[in-house]
């Protein structure tokens, strides 16, 4: 007799615990609104680094709260790895590259991976994978004689939604090395 009364209690608990889960699945659901903005402020980011618009390049992060890290195709070496948090290195950066190279291609996966990650709905966690490719002005070269600049990683950006508002709060890129790039492209 105890046997089934544990079992059927067991069972009630269970039953229960798994009911009280139901909004568990809501936090990786993205509403088809947000997902729609998400991937219109990543195509902005894209779009807006290609046409060298330093402004509105800017405007697709948070300045308040803003991370960029970046492994530079280093995966276990923490020792140089790139990380600031002043949206104006982010500016720099962006400006000294606007300066140096003349056409900037970025390819990136469509579409990317999305998922809330907190029940309000106001973070989000953005996937893609990217290939970028950066050319000189003609007539010019850079080191060892080259003309451009090839690399490719996947980005890992987190979202925030302020004041109804989606825009990337941080920026992990996870650089290729060289090997990994002649991996992944059959070369």
């Amino acid at each position: 007799m105890f046997r089934v009364f544990a079992k059927v209690t067991g069972g009630l608990i269970l039953l229960i615990g798994f009911m009280g889960c139901g909004n568990a699945d809501k936090v990786g659901q993205v509403p088809p609104e947000d997902f729609i903005e998400i991937n219109k402020v990543v195509d902005r980011w894209r779009q807006t680094y290609e046409t060298e618009d330093v402004d509105a390049y800017i405007g697709t992060f948070w300045q308040e709260g803003f991370l960029y890290v970046s492994d530079w195709g280093t995966d276990g070496d923490k020792t140089d790895d790139l990380e600031f948090d002043d949206i104006r290195q982010e500016r720099e950066a962006a400006t000294r590259v606007f300066e140096k190279f003349q056409d900037i291609e970025i390819e990136l996966s469509v579409p990317p991976e999305i998922r809330l990650t907190n029940e309000d709905g106001t973070l989000a966690e953005v996937k893609n994978h990217y290939r970028i490719q950066l050319f000189i002005s003609d007539g010019h070269a850079l080191e060892g004689g080259f003309q451009g600049v090839y690399a490719e990683g996947d980005n890992l950006f987190i979202f925030e939604k302020r004041n109804n508002e989606w825009r990337i709060a941080e920026w992990h890129d996870e650089a290729f090395s060289n090997e990994e790039i002649r991996i992944a492209n059959n070369l």
